[in-house]
């Protein structure tokens, strides 16, 4: 067991009607949260993972100013496979943390706050807690709107987005259309109609806020 004092973010989540999903979709999710996985611990080493059941999935992340762009990432990569695939997303942030080689097994305040946000969603499908309670109270609202953006959007929508959530720097329209073999116009289209220029502002706010408290 390792004991760390300084923040943590944890990233707990589960996937809407799995059971409706067939055998092949079902591979499909699971292959993609593993991507997703794989994807959070280039961010960082230290970030690890599991998964329990194929459809439920929990993502301890030490980078915490990625953990809003993380919990973005999961929900619309899952979104992106199809009409069938949604997830339910609650993340949290807390200093704390007894940290065991089982994910499942770890404890602290980023765990409790995280695991009981997941079980309190039920028409929403992303919440985030804080033990810093302006940091909950300053995105509080924001995040409401952003669930429902990402709510609405389409399969196609998050296929364009995804690329521009893989890194913190963005890439440019003509680089996003190379990526996604489209031209240009229809690359831009889509980004607008996404809400994307939004979403990556309060992505940076958020970043913005985080980065203090590592150094508290």
């Amino acid at each position: 067991m390792k004991s760390t004092y300084k923040p943590i973010a944890v990233i707990s989540g589960d996937v809407i009607n799995s059971t409706k999903l067939t055998s092949e979709q079902f591979e499909q999710l699971l292959i993609r949260i593993k991507d997703i996985q794989h994807l959070i611990t280039e961010g960082s080493l230290s970030n690890v993972h599991s998964i329990e059941r194929g459809d439920e999935f929990q993502t301890v992340v030490h980078d915490i100013e990625n953990a809003l762009r993380y919990s973005i990432i999961y929900r619309i990569a899952i979104k992106a496979l199809g009409k069938p695939f949604d997830s339910r997303i609650s993340f949290a942030i807390a200093s704390n943390a007894d940290l065991r080689e089982s994910v499942s097994e770890s404890m602290g305040e980023a765990f409790v706050l995280s695991g009981r946000g997941l079980k309190k969603l039920k028409n929403d499908r992303l919440i985030f807690n804080s033990d810093r309670l302006e940091l909950s109270n300053n995105f509080d609202l924001l995040f409401k709107y952003l669930d429902r953006q990402l709510t609405e959007l389409t399969s196609r929508q998050c296929e364009v987005m995804l690329p521009m959530l893989k890194t913190n720097d963005g890439l440019s329209i003509s680089e996003l259309s190379k990526k996604l073999d489209v031209a240009d116009a229809t690359a831009s289209k889509s980004l607008k109609a996404s809400g994307w220029l939004l979403i990556n502002e309060l992505n940076w706010r958020f970043i913005n806020q985080v980065l203090g408290l590592k150094h508290v």
